[in-house]
């Protein structure tokens, strides 16, 4: 399964009107078994954790089922307070 497979199954699991961000994207990401090895796998030749994730957030923009509709701050997985892209389930 590709990362971009990952992300597209998580999406498949919100409900129509359902608001998250990418940091929730991610910690589905890190909390399924399956998903984590494919997370970790493509970390590849990112050169920090930061610029993986707005590659991902990158990846969950471009999904059909979604909506950008406004930015949120939410914790990082190092618990800093970040702004991201909210988006809502179509």
């Amino acid at each position: 399964m590709t990362l971009k497979e990952c992300i597209a199954k998580i999406l498949e699991g919100f409900t129509v009107d359902d608001y998250f961000d990418s940091h929730t994207v991610i910690n589905e990401l890190r909390g399924n078994k399956e998903y984590d090895a494919v997370y970790l796998g493509n970390f590849g030749s990112h050169t920090t954790v930061e610029n993986y994730h707005s590659d991902i957030a990158k990846m969950i923009d471009a999904n059909n089922s979604i909506k950008k509709i406004g930015t949120a701050k939410t914790h990082t997985i190092y618990g800093k307070l970040s702004e991201n892209k909210l988006w809502q389930k179509q």
